[in-house]
């Protein structure tokens, strides 16, 4: 099954552009997965402006890649243009955020949430409903740039550790770029509890979908 994902990042070199269709590929077999990237974002998506900038782009390059793919993945916590996507083309969208917040919702009844951002992503909180318990955003972390540092993973873990203090049961990593660090094993094992990754989250959806087609 070909999926098209869409990186709310801008990125130049190849193996970065590729390292989320190579996470969903090695964890679900059947799906190949090509990334695209949206244009004039190197931070990525971080606030507010950033995600005005992002929706546009977003919805321009779901256009494109509908007559090319199956499915089409937006690595993004937020969801950009997922909605809007959604409602014009003929395939499945899958966003990051309401998809890890699914899987939250079936592995506890209280769940932490971790962002970059001075607020929780709408997708995720929607999606938990009556299970969202609290959320943090990661000290020193302006975007997902800053997440690449030894003082983003250090920060990142010390969030986690709040989170579960304060009575998370599981914890979604509601920023894609969580996913790039390969962080969620790292904290699961540390602390003991699920961590859901939001774009094997996506992928699990996409893989789903491709055991269910009929051709």
């Amino acid at each position: 099954m070909q999926i098209g994902l869409i990186r709310v990042r801008t990125l130049e070199a190849v193996g970065a552009t590729d390292r989320h269709a190579l996470l969903i590929e090695g964890a679900f077999p059947g799906l190949l997965v090509h990334c695209h990237c949206i244009k004039d974002q190197v931070r990525g998506i971080y606030d507010d402006k950033s995600e005005a900038l992002a929706l546009p782009k977003v919805i321009e390059l779901g256009r494109q890649l509908q007559s090319k793919v199956d499915a089409i993945i937006v690595s993004c916590a937020a969801d950009v243009g997922v909605e809007e996507l959604n409602k014009e083309l003929q395939i499945p969208v899958i966003g990051a955020g309401r998809s890890a917040a699914g899987i939250a919702c079936t592995l506890g009844d209280s769940v932490g949430v971790i962002t970059i951002t001075d607020n929780i992503p709408e997708a995720v909180r929607a999606g938990l409903g009556k299970h969202f318990l609290v959320w943090k955003r990661v000290k020193g972390v302006k975007s997902a740039l800053d997440l690449e540092s030894d003082v983003g993973y250090e920060n990142t873990m010390n969030t986690a550790e709040e989170l579960r203090a304060q009575g998370s049961d599981v914890i979604v990593l509601a920023c894609t770029g969580f996913s790039t660090m390969a962080v969620a094993p790292k904290i699961a094992k540390g602390l003991g509890i699920p961590v859901v990754d939001p774009v094997l989250a996506a992928g699990s959806i996409a893989y789903t979908l491709m055991l269910n087609r009929k051709d």
